[in-house]
């Protein structure tokens, strides 16, 4: 049963030091930077133990009544102190500037991971546990690879110094010194698995609350208008009292750990101090020595309280560091397509059109649920294809696929243009513009919401595309014009008046292809029409596919595709009357 017991005990040691090595390399440009800091903390540690000998020194003199060589050493050790200070000034200042780059590097390292990792993986993660670990996880990280790293090292080589100097003053106390190493190292370990362990558990309930949060918030006006304010404090109320128990918790661990160490070091430093009055009453050691190594291990014993203390702060750290690491070994979007001829390929779509061609595709999310079985579909530059069918059956999907953001599990999902042909993904989406389901726009102004597509867009192309979503005399009308400011999620104008900005955003960016999910679902028949008419008529060589449950558009498409039973079939037009007359 020892034996278990013992590589439990090195395991969680080995995990320390497996987590600062990964932050060190995920950090590596830092390192110099760190290492500096490193050297500097060591040597201002050596430099406070120079100090200390002198210190016995001026006790022996001052026994000796050696006056003016006492009063010559003094000023010299004020002088030492003096530039200490300094010295320790300076480190803190570098920690200062480390921690704020490694925050800043790690926190863009994520974000970038983010933006570039596979939508499926990501989708398994919750919005708000996102920004926890974008935010907490990583200042965590960062700060403790910045500030945690190099005060362990300081504080051990605190601890190891003075051992040595110890020891080179008296040997004898070299057994005594592995005894109390063994006391404090077995006493430590005792609390650190049920420390980690609820730094854990602490880490995933404040995911949950910034969770919950968020989707309270995004749909606080639903709240309000169900009169639900009760039940959703309630619920937080829960998840409060079960983060505050389980906080309360990891502390009586934290609390438990130091006191067993510390009254392990009390006693292992009692047995050393009692050890040191026994060698001066034999002679072995002088006064002086007495005072250095009194000192020196009064140092120690507060460089292991140090350590000790930092336990809760180490586990924490591992436990970010694992949440931080997850992310960044998320996989990112693949890019198979070669970069030459993707960008002829572009060049001639851009000018000639592009078509959605697939043949024999069939999809399953990772999760197993299986939308297409063998279907196929085109749509050529010039038409308006429509996809109708049941919510769920796939129609979203679609859109999916065509844009990349999830991969066809069989068949082809491909881009023509004349004789070139190219498979959708990533590298097509430059091809495409897309005006998703529900409300995209976000806080700014009218103008920050549209030039996000395309950033060195004039107010003449602005005004275009306005127009041609129908929604450019309305914002004449606003007193800022487009320098209008929207609230989060748009709030401020109607969800119809949002699709027409969010309309008027995608056509701004002037590609080949159009997807419109839902796109109209808030505007009157006439508005509708009328938008689509002015696409089509801007761009005669535009590819537009869209998804609706609404008959008023489906007789300005040239093809419609009925989306169910994980198959895609074509409508004829008796079909198609049936299905508006179910409208």
């Amino acid at each position: 049963m020892k034996k278990p017991l013992l590589r439990g005990k090195l395991h969680l040691f080995a995990e320390i030091f497996k987590t600062m090595k990964w932050a060190v390399n995920v950090l590596k440009k830092h390192r110099m930077a760190l290492a500096l800091y490193i050297l500097l903390l060591i040597g201002g540690t050596a430099y406070c133990f120079y100090i200390t000998t002198r210190v016995g020194n001026v006790v022996d003199l001052a026994l000796a009544d050696n006056f003016g060589q006492l009063a010559r050493s003094g000023g010299l050790l004020l002088a030492l102190y003096t530039s200490y200070i300094i010295l320790t000034i300076i480190c803190n200042r570098i920690a200062a500037f480390n921690y704020n780059a490694m925050y800043n590097d790690l926190e863009l390292k994520v974000y970038r991971k983010i933006m570039d990792s596979s939508w499926e993986e990501l989708t398994e993660y919750h919005s708000g546990d996102l920004i926890t670990r974008l935010s907490t996880d990583i200042k965590v990280v960062a700060g403790n690879t910045g500030g945690l790293v190099p005060s362990i090292i300081e504080k051990l080589t605190v601890i190891g110094l003075g051992g040595i100097y110890i020891i080179i003053l008296d040997y004898s106390m070299l057994l005594i010194a592995a005894f109390v190493a063994v006391i404090v190292v077995v006493s430590t370990r005792i609390f650190m698995g049920k420390v980690l362990s609820s730094q854990n558990r602490l880490k995933e309930i404040e995911s949950e609350i910034n969770s919950y949060n968020k989707e309270t918030f995004n749909n606080i006006q639903a709240v309000k208008a169900f009169g639900l304010g009760n039940y959703f404090y309630g619920k937080m109320e829960k998840i409060e009292n079960v983060r505050k128990k389980n906080d309360i918790l990891a502390n009586t661990y934290s609390l438990g750990s130091w006191a067993i160490s510390y009254m392990a070091g009390i006693l292992g430093g009692s047995a050393v101090i009692a050890w040191m009055f026994y060698r001066v009453h034999t002679g072995a050691i002088s006064f002086g020595s007495l005072s250095v190594m009194t000192f020196l291990v009064l140092q120690a014993g507060n460089a292991a309280k140090a350590l000790l203390g930092l336990i809760p702060t180490v586990m924490e750290y591992v436990a970010s560091a694992e949440r931080v690491k997850k992310l960044l070994s998320l996989n990112d979007e693949k890019n198979d397509v070669d970069e030459d001829e993707f960008r002829h390929f572009e060049a001639v779509g851009r000018e000639d059109g592009v078509s959605i061609d697939i043949s024999d595709m069939s999809f399953s999310y990772k999760n197993g649920y299986n939308v297409f079985n063998d279907v196929n579909l085109s749509v050529k530059p010039g038409e308006i294809a429509a996809l109708v069918g049941p919510s769920g059956g796939g129609k979203t999907t679609m859109l999916r696929i065509i844009l990349g953001i999830v991969a066809a599990s069989k068949g082809t999902v491909q881009a023509a243009s004349g004789d070139l042909i190219t498979a959708f993904g990533k590298q097509t989406r430059g091809l495409i513009t897309y005006v998703p389901q529900g409300n995209s726009m976000m806080a700014g102004t009218i103008r920050e919401n549209l030039t996000m597509i395309k950033q060195d867009a004039t107010d003449e192309e602005i005004e275009d595309v306005l127009e041609t979503a129908c929604m450019l005399d309305f914002i004449r009308q606003l007193p800022d014009g487009l320098d209008h400011k929207l609230g989060e999620n748009g709030t401020g104008f109607s969800e119809g008046q949002n699709q027409r900005l969010s309309i008027a955003r995608a056509l701004l960016k002037d590609a080949p292809i159009l997807l419109m999910d839902e796109a109209t679902s808030a505007l009157d028949v006439t508005t509708e029409r009328k938008i689509l008419g002015n696409i089509m008529k801007k761009n005669p060589k535009k590819t537009v596919l869209l998804t609706t449950h609404r008959p008023s558009v489906l007789t300005m498409c040239d093809r419609i595709y009925r989306i169910a039973d994980k198959t895609v079939t074509v409508l004829n037009e008796s079909e198609i009357q049936i299905l508006m007359d179910e409208f």
